[in-house]
């Protein structure tokens, strides 16, 4: 039987872990040619997980050519030839900063919540269903099967109406960022909020557009910062803002619309993990704009996976019409084989329903982890900030040390940590002490030792 110790995977997900050792005992010989693995149930029985992570391992061994199945038999090793080393030179490779053992504010999700089997088996159905399509080239603006689907999911979950034509599927919002530069024009200022997500003003820049930095005040990007600027457009996350959490309310909403409309200004809306927010969503911007000044950007990155590369962009009618007609000649940046499933994923109901499954496990996660907070020996040196958006809260902690020495010594302990601070512009306006606490994809079993570590450190 098959032995690997499970405590040993770190933050590595578990299907990659029994993935990853199974493949380096083929690779190795510790596994024969046309050995028989050991059954899904045995396996999970054997290590203690699901029979869903051993499935999902396997299924991604045979994908890769490192197994193959035998109907009604079982799963069996692919004899491989190993490629000889015809000299002995040594090469020193580059080598990244070590991944921290634990991290407060990781970017992660729990691998034990998604879906795999569900996903897996919509791949099968794609390549079955989908073969003539997978192989022909993709339209520019995306999947029709996948524009449709998300059209009728927004239609639903929030009340916009959009024509599958206004959406632009892209890989990753970095994307179409550069889409919406190339539409809305480079020599517009482009205001972006302080504090705010670093990378959209390092994409500005890249792209040789000038940025100003505009302050959140209570309600969310300051309407008389705003005024004030040279933009004419604006950058928000009015549902939710990272990383202060603020959702931004009806009447600040109704003043940026104003100032689009009196400016001839565009809003970009970065809708970026509202489907998680603890209260009822507002409408839109899109949805509520009547006079096309709002693009719309959203992606499935949080909702489904980090590694899930699919981001969407909706234009107001006469960007679309800009777009039809001199950027036509770009290729869509995702393959068809991951638009066709997870347009399946959407249209057969999994993903609204995994959204719904999703909001429960973080509630539930969200209450425990503050609990450990609360109930920890710095519970007297902390106060936690909770915010009703997203998969994050504030702790500010009580301590004469910078941030900066915080995460520097917290770094040498094996930890992540960010503040709130390195979002700001400027340091001198940042208030200091404010950690992120990124919980969605914490092992709670190892924060006790974590606070324990980050009490002898303040």
């Amino acid at each position: 039987m098959l032995t690997y110790d499970m405590e040993k995977r770190g933050n590595t997900p578990a299907y990659r872990y029994i993935y990853s050792r199974i493949k380096n005992d083929i690779l190795s010989g510790e596994l024969s040619p046309k050995e028989k693995l050991p059954s899904k149930r045995s396996l999970a029985n054997h290590l203690g997980i699901s029979v869903v992570t051993v499935m999902s391992a396997y299924e991604l061994l045979v994908s890769e050519g490192y197994v193959y199945t035998k109907p009604k038999s079982g799963y069996f090793v692919v004899p491989i030839k190993t490629q000889k080393q015809s000299f002995h030179s040594e090469i020193t490779l580059p080598t990244g900063e070590k991944a921290p053992d634990f991290d407060f504010s990781g970017n992660s999700v729990s691998s034990n919540a998604f879906p795999f089997s569900v996903w897996s088996r919509l791949m099968r159905k794609v390549l079955l269903d989908y073969e003539g399509e997978l192989l022909a080239p993709i339209p520019y603006n995306g999947a029709e099967v996948l524009r449709e689907a998300v059209s009728k999911y927004l239609y639903h979950h929030s009340g916009m109406s959009v024509d599958p034509r206004q959406i632009i599927i892209g890989a990753g919002t970095e994307y179409l960022y550069s889409l919406i530069i190339q539409l809305v024009g480079k020599n517009k200022v482009y205001a972006v909020e302080n504090p705010g997500y670093n990378k959209i003003s390092k994409i500005y820049d890249m792209n040789g557009v000038k940025t100003e930095y505009v302050d959140v005040d209570g309600k969310g990007l300051s309407i008389e910062g705003l005024l004030n600027s040279n933009a004419s457009v604006v950058h928000i996350s009015p549902s939710h803002h990272y990383p202060t959490g603020i959702v931004m309310p009806v009447d600040r909403r109704n003043e940026i619309l104003n100032w689009a409309d009196e400016n001839d200004g565009y809003i970009i809306e970065d809708d970026y993990d509202s489907e998680f927010g603890s209260i009822k969503a507002m409408n839109t911007l899109f949805g509520t704009d009547k006079n096309e000044r709002v693009l719309y950007l959203n992606t499935f990155s949080k909702t489904i996976a980090p590694s899930m590369r699919i981001s969407y962009l909706i234009l107001p009618p006469h960007l679309l019409e800009k777009y039809q007609k001199k950027l036509n000649f770009l290729s869509c940046t995702v393959p068809s084989f991951e638009q066709y499933t997870l347009a399946s994923f959407i249209s057969e109901g999994y993903f609204e329903r995994h959204i719904t499954r999703m909001k429960k496990h973080y509630s539930l996660l969200k209450k425990e982890v503050m609990e450990i907070f609360e109930q920890s020996k710095i519970r007297d040196k902390i106060s936690l900030v909770e915010n009703t958006s997203g998969l994050h809260f504030l702790v500010k902690i009580n301590t004469n040390k910078t941030d900066g020495k915080i995460i520097q010594e917290l770094r040498k302990r094996g930890i992540g940590a960010r503040f709130l601070s390195r979002y700001y512009r400027s340091n001198d306006d940042a208030p200091q002490h404010y950690m992120i606490v990124n919980y969605s994809g914490f092992d709670k079993t190892n924060l006790p030792k974590a606070l324990e570590i980050l009490g002898e450190i303040i």
